[in-house]
């Protein structure tokens, strides 16, 4: 949705001068009316001080009439309208400091039902400013009984037009109950006659507040929805509040309301309501240093706040320019842009601020919300409270900071060129400060940081020293909570989270960042983030930072660095707890550090695929990973299932000389590949990962399959190597299913053991010492492979040596290299000779290269190759075997070669051929045989 910014659809202009030409009574008097007006009892209003508080007044009724009050006087009445009939206009001008009128009526005797309507079936403008004071808040006991109604209409009936101004230092306007801003009322009498309303009209209702004046309200509705049974549903109204200049300022406190059907009297909560029907059009501008505070009341359920678009129509809300505002103060305070159906949308700009509510929503219940903040200085601040009072049901603690874009609706907040949406907590609540995009199934919540200086900060901060049961909950933000949700961070804006409080053994306080996800039991959603750009980056920082990709049952998530993007937090998961996560780095950064300090006290470590889920992973273009923890409980990364969450699919590929440090306390690094699940690792392009003196585990546990295919140059470096092999405190013990195939690629680590079940081959150079349990495999059909370190082959393992025709009457040959000097215990070794595809092993036998030293050689320290002495192979166990020969004799002698005979085996066409041809001869035969004469 592009963000749309509310103008002003009348700007507010200063009415004293004109409407001080209507009056005939001289300007020192105090009361006054002229033309058209209506006086219920037949009285007169003034010329002096006035007093009536039973008594109506009908200022244009049907023509033009007009009321002055000004020059310190002072004027009570019941009730006041301005502009009646349908044609009557009715004009009003309340001024001057001192000047005062009150508003009293009972609510239901004739003429006093609504206290102030400009605008009442015609065309109504109300002035008040130069100090005055306009109040129609006394009197309130009477407005508490059933069927009794004080409120306030600026445009009460469609096709009206009406303007209330306010203006000035020290003026006032207090209402009480309800203020009503452009409300298409409608009635229709006997045989059709139509008595107050324009069927299917527009009605115009406008507030300025200016200069510094003051409007206050217990609670107000900006285009109100249709209340007549005689609408026709094709009325449409349209709203506007403009609080314009440094210390105007419209205050809504709450207040009591009654039930009509029942009479019970309540607190009724401080609220602004908007666009009420589908036809209805708000208009909310804040501009020039004004404010509208909203005050909760405390304890009320109901609570104080704004409700941009409520029925069905569309509103548009600015606050903009350094010091405009709006706060929220009290208790259960909110801020809703698109509360039901319909569309809204709040622009906050140029250093303007919105500050205090304890839930912000933004596209709630078929509503489509807009929150656009935009500016250096610009802010929106969530860190209200909840109080259990408010809560109720038996509650104990508060709820504090809440956000959510796109609940059961659709949602976007933009935070770009220097702005901030900030989100966080100073007391314990009964949960996280928290912040959901798209919350709720069928849901979707975008949230944009764009630029340098943007910022989304979420916190909470500590109430109890050491932590503990009774300390407060850390931050949580979810995209794709149930539905859907978006995070786009991009040009250098961040978000940054902070944990201030205390994560104990047994008591946990993660600050939480899932993308797609509600958390590891819950059925969950799907969420994409995409961190791009120079300076853009997620930090997380405090109490035990976790950040998953594809949290939970069925969530997914996806989550893409680029562009030298940076995130940094303790904890990476993807595609964990049944969850899908991938998660993509293009050029960036990802930084993981220290230990956490709840549960087990993981270290920091990156986990794909984990608790029954699937995470995919890829490193590209030289992307950096660092993991690092000075703690005791090391560093690393996990494919394929962890201690805590067993089993699940893991993979990672690493591309472009992307590289990945971990960096532990001595021996405390690790990388495993498949601990009871599957896990594969793919490097390529010269990518690099360094465990330091740590561990790789291919295949931990029985049952489970790890793979790493490393190529182009690629290096891994640690300090034990365990391949279908485990590492155990007394030794090392077998595992699953372990592959490494080395292609042009180097592994390094002082041991390396391949397990009964594993597999270690290919091309390149393994520096370290060998163990073989299982297969080892030189070539890639076939190559060179070369160990620096010593070789020993245990019982029952294997060695692979293929042959393979070069097309050219030639032969390639898988070849080891040993070092010079180095240990070789080839007692139990098994070597296995292959000839691949359609070789000959004939011709191979007549080539002269069936000799040891074609697949065995040492490398001296010149650098040049020597024969491997036979002496060393004398107990070991040849073997030949081809694809498309039976071998029918073989012998292998170290010392002087081998020698094998074969027959070509033919293929099933062959094989057909031949069947066809003794079936033909066979019949033939019969047939000669049928033939010779008996």
């Amino acid at each position: 949705m592009r963000s749309r910014i509310a103008r002003p659809l009348l700007r507010p202009v200063a009415l004293a001068a004109i409407l001080s030409c209507l009056y005939l009574a001289p300007a020192s008097a105090g009361v006054g009316t002229t033309g058209s007006v209506g006086i219920s009892d037949g009285l007169v209003l003034g010329p002096g001080n006035t007093v009536l508080p039973t008594t109506a007044a009908w200022i244009g009724s049907p023509g033009t009439g007009s009321l002055l009050v000004d020059a310190g006087s002072f004027l009570q009445l019941a009730r006041i309208s301005f502009g009646l009939s349908g044609t009557g206009v009715g004009n009003g001008l309340i001024t001057g400091s001192g000047t005062r009128v009150e508003l009293v009526g009972d609510g239901a005797s004739n003429g006093q039902i609504q206290r102030l309507l400009v605008g009442d079936f015609g065309i109504g403008q109300l002035t008040v400013n130069q100090g005055a004071v306009l109040t129609t808040r006394l009197n309130p006991t009477p407005c508490l009984l059933p069927f009794h109604y004080c409120d306030t209409f600026v445009g009460g009936a469609a096709g009206d037009t009406a303007t209330l101004n306010i203006d000035g230092t020290g003026t006032q306007v207090l209402i009480g109950n309800s203020l009503f801003v452009a409300h298409p009322g409608i009635n229709i009498g006997a045989n059709a006659q139509v008595t107050y309303g324009v069927p299917g009209g527009t009605v115009r209702g406008t507030v300025n507040v200016t200069g510094g004046a003051l409007l206050s309200t217990d609670r107000a509705t900006i285009a109100t929805d249709h209340w007549s049974t005689h609408a026709t549903g094709h009325e449409r109204n349209i709203g506007e509040v403009n609080v314009s200049g440094a210390g105007s300022r419209w205050v809504v406190t709450g207040g009591n309301v009654v039930n009509h059907s029942n009479g019970v009297v309540s607190e009724g909560g401080s609220n602004i309501g908007t666009a009420n029907h589908r036809n209805a059009l708000a208009s909310l501008n804040v501009t020039d240093g004004g404010a509208i505070e909203v005050i909760g009341p405390q304890g009320a359920a109901n609570g104080g706040g704004i409700n941009l678009t409520a029925g069905g129509g569309r509103t548009d809300m600015l606050v903009s320019g350094t010091g405009s505002r709006v706060t929220f103060g009290g208790d259960n305070t909110y801020l809703q842009v698109g509360r039901r159906l319909g569309s809204a949308a709040l622009s906050v700009l140029d250093g303007a601020q919105v500050a205090g509510m304890q839930h912000l929503s933004v596209g709630r219940d078929g509503s489509f919300g807009d929150l656009l903040i935009d500016g250096v200085g610009s802010l929106v601040s969530v860190t209200g409270t909840t109080s259990p009072e408010a809560r109720g049901g038996g509650a104990t603690l508060p709820f504090v900071s809440y956000s959510v874009i796109g609940r059961n609706g659709t949602g976007n907040v933009t935070v770009r060129n220097g702005g901030s949406l900030s989100v966080s907590a100073t007391v314990r609540g009964d949960g996280s400060p928290a912040l959901d995009l798209g919350r709720d199934p069928g849901s979707f919540g975008r949230l944009s940081i764009i630029g340098s200086g943007s910022v989304v900060s979420m916190s909470a901060q500590s109430v109890l020293a050491g932590g503990g049961p009774g300390e407060a909950f850390n931050p949580l933000l979810r995209v794709g909570r149930d539905g859907s949700g978006e995070l786009n961070i991009t040009q250098g804006g961040k978000l940054l989270m902070h944990g201030g409080a205390l994560a104990t053994v047994a008591d946990a306080r993660n600050t939480s960042l899932y993308i797609g996800g509600v958390n590891s039991t819950t059925i969950g959603g799907k969420g994409t983030a995409l961190v791009s750009g120079t300076g853009s980056e997620i930090r997380m920082t405090g109490a035990d930072p976790h950040l998953a990709v594809g949290w939970g049952p069925q969530a997914f998530g996806q989550m893409t660095l680029a562009d030298q993007a940076l995130v940094d937090t303790r904890v990476l998961e993807v595609g964990g707890a049944g969850g899908t996560g991938v998660f993509k780095m293009d050029s960036a950064s990802t930084n993981l550090s220290g230990q956490f300090a709840a549960g087990t006290q993981s270290g920091a470590v990156f986990v794909v695929g984990s608790g029954g889920g699937v995470g995919v992973a890829t490193m590209a273009n030289g992307s950096r990973m660092t993991i690092s923890n000075p703690g005791s409980n090391g560093a690393g990364v996990l494919l394929g299932g962890t201690a805590l969450r067993p089993g699940g699919d893991g993979s990672l590929t690493m591309t472009g000389g992307s590289r990945i440090d971990i960096q532990a306390e001595p021996g405390l690094g690790i990388l495993r590949i498949g601990r009871d699940g599957s896990a594969m690792v793919r490097m390529r392009g010269a990518s690099a990962i360094d465990v330091g003196d740590g561990q790789v585990i291919i295949a931990r546990d029985k049952g489970s399959d790890g793979t790493l295919l490393m190529s182009e140059n690629s290096s891994l470096s640690a300090g034990w190597v365990g391949i279908g092999r485990n590492k155990t405190e007394t030794g090392d013990v077998d595992g699953g299913t372990g592959t490494v195939v080395l292609i042009n690629s180097t592994l390094t680590a002082p041991t390396i053991v391949v397990g009964t079940n594993g597999f270690l081959g290919g091309t390149g150079t393994i520096v370290g010492n060998v163990t073989n349990y299982g297969i080892f495999a030189p070539g890639n059909s076939p190559g060179v492979i070369e160990i620096d370190g010593s070789f020993a082959a245990q019982a029952g393992s294997k060695t692979i040596l293929e042959i393979e025709s070069d097309g050219n009457g030639g032969f390639l040959t898988d070849l080891v290299i040993f070092k010079n000097g180095q240990t070789l215990d080839l007692a139990n070794l098994n070597a296995e000779f292959r000839f691949l595809g359609t070789t000959d092993p004939n011709a191979f036998n007549q080539s002269g290269m069936f000799t040891l030293d074609t697949f065995f050689q040492a490398r001296q320290d010149d650098d040049s190759l020597a024969p491997v002495a036979p002496a060393l192979f004398d107990n070991v166990v040849f073997t030949a075997q081809a694809e498309h020969y039976r071998i029918t004799h073989f012998d292998f002698d170290p010392a002087t070669g081998g020698t094998v005979i074969a027959a070509a085996v033919p293929e099933p066409e062959a094989w057909a051929l031949m069947l066809a041809g003794l079936l033909t001869v066979g019949g033939i035969a019969r047939r000669r045989a049928q033939a010779r004469p008996r």
